[in-house]
């Protein structure tokens, strides 16, 4: 029997920056990677399973890079389906779904039922075989109530959120057919997940965490997006997998490997499934050592963004600067160095006042106290914003 075969990515976050640094050209990057792999692998569609952009209203220069490698897609014959994560705007996404639809783009932007448009129908190249979607973009804690009112909510849908998006996904499969590659696609978070470091805290606590038994056991794949770390869902009771972020997002991903999930399906079995690697965007680095230790290493990390930890025997005022005028790609510089005990038991930063914060934030950037200068500028700054000018 022949089989279907998709290329499952997510969580792309085009747009996103890093210390106020752009990384468009990393991104366009890394999207042409994707475009050839499904080229050369001969997929009949990309999943993309949420968080196409970093920002719900996407600056223009981010819908260039994603129009473009959906329109190349397009051009080599290859469908795309798309669900809306948490940094997407769901009512963006809908109005764009109109414009999309005519090159093969199926944007789902809601949670709807199999039969109102929540399964998406989607045909092999060489029309042998089928595929049915079911298509479950991220649902806010704060909108659960608007997903669960689509469906015939009982009781269990509201004892929790994870326990009501367990129902959810179960009423979802309800549209899956024995003669169709019966696939999830959804943006959620499960249970025993691997973080990758980068993701938005506010939507992995415990409350979001779905147990991954909750999957549905009939579908053929289960494509995730919203954790970034690439990875396998253990305790699914279906192939299930995280394709991961595109490129590493923030030093939380420092020496993550990015990919993209290959899938080979037929109706009623397993998915088979093998991960692509990527190679696309800088490298996150830490760098670790001396002053004269982490210059020594410039020539090694010089395409990379650096996070830097300097060893001293204390504060060292300036030595920051001198760190990043040797090596212009550290973002961040942290001074190691063994702090009074007394520091330990300090007030935590977000209880102080904002003067106090900043000289906080000063000394740990810079190794020194402020002067009264710089005091005196951010005094007439907190003024300023405080009679909203």
């Amino acid at each position: 029997m022949s089989a279907l075969r998709f290329l499952h990515t997510a969580d792309w976050h085009v747009g996103k920056a890093i210390r106020g640094r752009p990384r468009y050209e990393e991104f366009a990057a890394a999207l042409d990677e994707v475009v050839l792999i499904a080229r050369d692998e001969a997929v009949d569609a990309v999943l993309v399973a949420g968080d196409l952009y970093e920002h719900r209203a996407a600056p223009p220069e981010a819908d260039a890079i994603v129009f473009d490698a959906l329109l190349r897609l397009h051009d080599a014959g290859i469908r795309v389906v798309a669900i809306p994560g948490n940094h997407d705007s769901a009512l963006r996404l809908e109005a764009l779904s109109k414009l999309l639809r005519p090159i093969d783009v199926h944007l789902v932007p809601r949670v709807a039922p199999p039969e109102g448009g929540g399964i998406v129908e989607l045909p092999s190249r060489d029309g042998s075989l089928s595929a049915a979607v079911a298509c479950v973009p991220f649902v806010p804690e704060r909108r659960f109530g608007d997903a669960a009112a689509l469906f015939e909510a009982g009781e269990r849908w509201f004892l929790s959120y994870a326990e009501g998006m367990g129902e959810l996904l179960v009423a979802m499969a309800g549209g899956f057919r024995p003669d169709r590659v019966n696939v999830l696609l959804a943006h959620l978070f499960t249970d025993g997940a691997m973080l990758g470091g980068g993701e938005r805290e506010v939507s992995i606590g415990l409350q979001y965490a779905i147990s991954p038994s909750r999957l549905p056991g009939d579908a053929a794949y289960i494509a995730l997006g919203h954790v970034h770390r690439p990875q396998p869902v253990k305790g699914s009771p279906a192939p299930a997998r995280y394709a991961g972020s595109l490129i590493q997002l923030d030093f939380g991903e420092v020496d993550q490997r990015k990919s993209v999930a290959i899938v080979e399906a037929s109706p009623g079995k397993p998915a088979r499934v093998r991960e692509v690697p990527l190679t696309a965007g800088r490298r996150l680095v830490d760098v670790r050592g001396t002053f004269d230790e982490i210059v020594a290493r410039a020539a090694d990390v010089a395409d990379a963004y650096l996070r830097v930890f300097v060893r001293t025997e204390g504060p060292v005022p300036g030595l920051a600067d001198r760190i990043r005028e040797a090596l212009p790609n550290a973002l961040d510089v942290h001074l190691d160095y063994e702090r009074p005990d007394a520091d330990s038991q300090a007030e935590p930063v977000s209880s102080l006042r904002p003067r106090d914060q900043f000289e906080a934030y000063f000394r740990a950037q810079h190794g020194a106290e402020p002067s009264a200068e710089i005091l005196e500028a951010f005094d007439e700054a907190l003024a300023l914003e405080a009679e909203g000018v």
